[in-house]
């Protein structure tokens, strides 16, 4: 978990126990009246993050996560590592991330040096 993110979510779990019904509820994230957060309402903070971010395309949940993979991939993480962050049951779900850009095929084209 990056450090930023482990401050941030340790703030949370200071907060949790004083909102409605947190001891009731098991879910991480809860919703102004103490019930679990949906994924519409997830989506819904994210677009308004995104909207104030001044980002133009849009922003979901799905998005987020197929970023998180592809940023791991691309970074050479380990795809057995990545399958399991992303709790992927299967390794072949977790290649398509893997998939090469037009960058990486240019990448290794360079690699290859012709004797003359």
């Amino acid at each position: 978990m990056h450090p930023k993110l482990r401050i941030e979510l340790q703030l949370w779990l200071d907060q949790r126990p004083n909102w409605p019904d947190a001891d009731g509820n098991r879910a991480l994230f809860l919703n102004a009246k103490g019930g679990r957060l949906t994924a519409r309402a997830a989506s819904g903070i994210i677009a308004e993050i995104a909207q104030t971010a001044g980002l133009d395309d849009p922003t979901t949940a799905h998005v987020l996560r197929h970023t998180l993979a592809t940023t791991l991939v691309r970074g050479k993480a380990d795809l057995v590592l990545v399958a399991e962050i992303l709790g992927h049951a299967r390794l072949e779900t977790t290649r398509r991330y893997s998939l090469p850009s037009d960058k990486d095929k240019e990448d290794a084209l360079k690699l290859i040096t012709v004797d003359r």
